[in-house]
């Protein structure tokens, strides 16, 4: 496929707006709408998107195979994805009690116990005897690392799709293109309307007034 707009117009820039504006979005939409409002926002992106690439003297079937790999590709593993981030979001990421004072400090207390136990085993070799008060540490901050591991998840899983993007569009164009498709989106090329501006045309200057006479005499009036 033929890309004569511009690097703007590669599938892993499209994709990364188009889900970056999915992402903006997402977090004020209500569980049961969410499927429905991203499919939605990412049509509306992609109809705002091919208008600026139409002025830029974009191929049509370019654009086709642009879309399809935005809707039928990258939509159906985001969304899913997209609906789990929000409700781990809104539940507080399935800590107990969301990981308020009285959860964090019960969290603690279970991971001194737990790093005491692991200190006092016979056939666990530490050496150290503050691998208690890390464990402790480390319940404390149970609720930050559980909501940091789902979010770096979900940031790799938008890359991802990014990614997968800028794969295929790179596969594609070192596929064997056949000689009718390249003539057919060269055609498409000189199809497209050229806009040309139409300079003004400059006034003349109004020829200076000559001075009237009066019929049947010999001097002008002055």
């Amino acid at each position: 496929m033929l890309n004569l707009a511009g690097s703007s117009y590669d599938y892993g820039n499209v994709l990364f707006a188009v889900l970056q504006e999915c992402e903006h979005v997402r977090r004020a939409l209500l569980p049961n709408e969410t499927e429905g409002r991203l499919r939605e926002i990412a049509r509306g992106k992609l109809a705002e998107i091919r208008e600026s690439y139409a002025e830029c003297g974009g191929v049509p079937l370019y654009w086709q195979a642009l879309e399809r790999e935005g809707i039928e590709t990258a939509l159906p593993p985001y969304v899913p994805a997209a609906v789990e981030q929000n409700r781990l979001e809104k539940t507080g990421y399935d800590v107990w009690r969301q990981g308020d004072p009285a959860a964090r400090i019960l969290f603690g207390l279970l991971g001194l116990l737990i790093g005491g136990l692991i200190w006092k085993a016979p056939f666990i070799p530490i050496w150290d005897d503050s691998i208690a008060f890390l464990a402790a540490l480390t319940g404390l901050l149970y609720p930050e690392i559980k909501k940091a591991f789902y979010d770096v998840r979900h940031s790799r899983m938008l890359n991802r799709v990014i990614a997968q993007a800028e794969k295929y569009q790179k596969n594609r164009s070192a596929q064997y293109v056949t000689e009718a498709k390249l003539a057919e989106e060269l055609d498409a090329v000189g199809s497209a309307p050229v806009r040309t501006l139409t300079p003004p045309t400059p006034s003349l200057p109004s020829p200076p007034a000559l001075p009237h006479r009066e019929r049947g005499g010999s001097h002008s009036v002055r």
